[in-house]
């Protein structure tokens, strides 16, 4: 067992820059510093006495547990990695463990139709709570459910979400502390700002016990775990079936579904998704192009017909090259 509370072993000085440069870069580091101040205790009963990152200890650090989950163990490997190259550039020698091979995504999010979505508000608007019960969330799920929708944001995005980050006179959004440790603002359409402020004509009449946008009944903020209970019956009053094994669908799937009609509706006007590529990765807040380009090949498989239809406008920007022989 590793004893997390001293952490005083050699490499600790170092690790502390590390994780100091990550979060001065933007990233979160509370999986990254638990795993390295435990491999820190374990250099440390093994007896290092220099600031490096050995083969031997890597090796034995590296290898997979006992019925260990895969991603644990890849994130074990991937934060030791990064800290090697850390000490490095620092100028010390180390040992860089080999990148572990990456795994193929072949998650396959489900795309909710406007008919589906259609019913989903409907579900929403027609819940009923049976009993007096101050802690329900649901009323806020007519319009949490629309923001999702209408903006594409993370469900744990909106719940953060403070009075004074929606601003419903200019109808846009203020997200905070997001997944990539970048704050956005987000544009929000004249529809989805009039429910918004349908919204808090009601919220304005619960107790005042939070700042936050979306509470319960009692006043106090919402959880976004506690949204898996209502999606459930969200689903089965929208008569909205279970995939069977795969998963889904997911209330995350109405993120997936807000790019790739998106992306449908660009391709329709006639753009080059390509080229409005990083706005869209921008608005939903990805860190990376690599991220948002899945929904130009997820609409390219759904809608085959639009994208040739573009390819054709685009056709006349390289000319036909003629060849010859030399």
């Amino acid at each position: 067992m590793y004893n997390l509370r001293q952490r005083d072993g050699i490499l600790a000085p170092f690790i502390w820059g590390f994780l100091n440069m990550r979060r001065n870069l933007g990233f979160k580091s509370i999986s990254t510093e638990y795993s390295l101040f435990a491999f820190d205790d374990f250099s440390n009963r093994k007896g290092l006495t220099r600031i490096t990152v050995t083969k031997e200890l890597a090796d034995e650090w590296c290898q997979r547990r006992h019925d260990e989950a895969t991603d644990t163990w890849s994130h074990r490997n991937c934060f030791l990695r990064q800290f090697s190259i850390y000490l490095f550039n620092l100028g010390y020698e180390t040992y860089i463990p080999l990148k572990l091979p990456s795994k193929p995504d072949t998650f396959i999010p489900y795309i909710y139709s406007e008919q589906e979505l259609q019913a989903i508000y409907q579900a929403c608007d027609s819940l009923v709570l049976y009993d007096k019960h101050a802690r329900s969330m649901l009323m806020i799920l007519p319009a949490l459910i629309r923001m999702l929708a209408g903006t594409g944001i993370r469900v744990g995005e909106a719940i953060k979400l403070q009075n004074n980050d929606v601003n419903l006179e200019e109808n846009y959004l203020i997200l905070k502390g997001c997944k990539n440790g970048k704050d956005r603002i987000v544009p929000i359409s004249e529809s989805l700002a009039n429910v918004c402020a349908q919204y808090r004509k009601y919220r304005e009449l619960l107790p005042c016990h939070s700042n936050y946008f979306f509470v319960k009944l009692n006043g106090c903020s919402c959880l976004g775990k506690s949204l898996s209970y209502w999606w459930k019956i969200i689903l089965k009053k929208a008569e909205i079936k279970n995939r069977g094994n795969i998963v889904g669908p997911r209330i995350q799937d109405i993120r997936h579904s807000f790019c790739v009609k998106s992306m449908t509706r660009l391709s329709k006007e006639g753009q080059d998704l390509y080229y409005v590529l990083p706005i869209l990765s921008t608005y939903v807040g990805h860190q990376s192009l690599a991220a948002t380009d899945r929904y130009v090949r997820m609409t390219s498989e759904m809608y085959p017909d639009l994208l040739s239809q573009t390819d054709s406008i685009c056709t006349y920007i390289y000319p036909e090259l003629k060849y010859r022989n030399l």
